[in-house]
C-alpha cells in the first residue's frame, strides 16, 4: 500500500488473546501477506471507516490547539512542574540542604 511506503518502522507491543494470534496468523496466510501488513492494513481500515462515521478524528485526539494559554505559559508551566521534581528528588537522594 503506498501510504505505508518511506515511513519509519517503530516497535508496537500489545497482548493479544490466543485466538486473536490465530485468527492473525490463519488470516495473513491465506490472503498470502505478512503479519504486519494485515495489521497495517486492517488499521487503517478501522481509522477510514471511523471518519466515514462523520467524527473527526483529529478534533477528538488532539487539540493543542484550542488550548486558553499561550504556548509560552505552558512552555513555563511545564518547567515550573519539571523544576519541582527535581527539586523533590534531589532533597529525597540528597537531603535538606542540597
Amino acid at each position: 500500500m503506498p501510504y505505508l511506503t518511506d515511513m519509519t518502522m517503530k516497535v508496537l507491543s500489545t497482548r493479544l488473546s490466543e485466538e486473536s494470534i490465530r485468527e492473525l496468523d490463519g488470516a495473513a496466510s491465506r490472503l498470502g501477506i505478512t503479519k504486519r501488513q494485515f495489521l497495517e492494513e486492517a488499521i487503517h481500515a478501522r481509522a477510514v471507516d471511523s471518519l466515514a462515521d462523520g467524527e473527526d478524528v483529529w478534533a477528538l485526539a488532539c487539540g493543542a490547539w484550542k488550548r486558553d494559554e499561550t504556548p509560552e505559559e505552558t512552555v513555563a508551566a511545564i518547567r515550573r512542574a519539571n523544576h519541582k521534581m527535581w527539586q523533590a528528588r534531589s532533597q529525597r537522594l540528597f537531603g535538606e540542604n542540597s
